[in-house]
């Protein structure tokens, strides 16, 4: 998933000379929180819908011939940003989402040479993981801790999808904090996960349905092949 098949492509655009006012009635037109700021069709800044309103006076000011003077003549280049940072449509999406966390910015413009093709946004990404996880049909979400051993990822998804022929939707494996090991997040097509959570908790593995931070309060499940009691998170 590269970020070219996530962005919203054909933002609209202003100018450095776009005024205050006809910036904000872009954004409210297209139900947008960030612009590009394009000169001579070269990207110079970006705006956001929170620059714009702080760049307007107080709407209690007294001189409200002043204020109307002010939102009409004062532009964008006055309160766009110009360190920007930016990307290219070939970054992988879970990197795009990286370089958003460590710069703390709502999105950043796409750039293929010098050319604007598009904005990735939170919102993109929100929906781009929204994507990865959706199932279309009845799901579970178990988690599992596994050691950092070659194989072990194997062994799990033959318990799931060769024993119990079980569909694995989704999967995300981030690292663990520690480094010893992984936590595996999988999306299983099904809306009993019980044996499946039974079957891997006999092999030793740590299982969460639908996580392993839930509280620890243990229920008991009936193992369906030899009537072992086995404690289940639920």
């Amino acid at each position: 998933m590269l970020v070219r098949s996530r962005m919203t492509p054909d933002v609209p655009t202003v100018s450095p000379d776009t005024t205050i006012a006809q910036a904000l009635s872009v954004c409210r037109e297209h139900r947008l929180r960030h612009l590009p700021v394009l000169r001579d069709g070269r990207l110079v800044g970006l705006v956001t819908d929170r620059d714009l309103r702080l760049g307007m006076p107080p709407i209690w000011a007294e001189d409200q011939v002043e204020l109307q003077h002010l939102l009409r003549t004062r532009t964008v280049g006055e309160v766009m940003s110009t360190d920007l940072v930016t990307t290219s449509p070939d970054l992988p999406i879970e990197e795009a989402g990286r370089l958003l966390y460590s710069n703390h910015i709502g999105c950043v413009p796409v750039m293929e040479g010098d050319e604007l093709i598009g904005l990735l946004t939170e919102t993109d990404l929100v929906r781009s993981f929204v994507e990865l996880f959706h199932t279309g049909g009845p799901s579970s979400r178990v988690e599992v801790r596994m050691p950092n051993r070659p194989g072990e990822l194997a062994r799990v998804v033959r318990v799931i999808g060769i024993e119990h022929r079980i569909n694995i939707t989704g999967m995300v494996m981030p690292p663990s904090e520690g480094g010893d090991g992984y936590v595996a997040i999988m999306h299983l097509a099904t809306l009993d996960a019980a044996p499946i959570v039974i079957a891997l908790r006999k092999l030793g593995y740590e299982v969460g349905w639908p996580s392993l931070d839930l509280p620890a309060a243990l229920t008991v499940e009936q193992s369906v092949w030899d009537n072992e009691q086995v404690p289940l998170i639920l």
